[in-house]
């Protein structure tokens, strides 16, 4: 299993607004082939306004096949864009994990 996780900080008075755009954005990449569930989560404990997307994929490959239909997905980058100022910049970090077998 790979696991990709997207985490973003979210700028001061925008939480409503980020909270928003996570689960619009997690809805809209639905359309693509291949991907699986996209779970939205909000830090509880430490620093309370940070946002991750988690998804989990079977391998890297499947996880590049969903990245190649983003990549050539002009509508998705300008939500993407839309979004940016709910953001603190800099604080966007995206980090692929996979499993260690036991």
């Amino acid at each position: 299993m790979v696991r990709w996780m997207r985490k973003a900080r979210v700028a001061p008075g925008k939480f409503i607004e980020a909270m928003g755009f996570a689960t619009e954005i997690a809805q809209y990449v639905k359309k693509y082939e291949g991907l699986p569930p996209v779970q939205v989560f909000i830090d509880s404990f430490g620093d309370m306004t940070t946002l991750r997307w988690i998804v989990d994929y079977e391998s890297l490959g499947a996880m590049e096949k969903v990245n190649t239909q983003m990549r050539q997905d002009q509508e998705y980058f300008q939500k993407i864009d839309s979004s940016a100022h709910v953001f603190i910049p800099g604080t966007v970090k995206d980090t692929v994990m996979r499993l260690i077998e036991t």
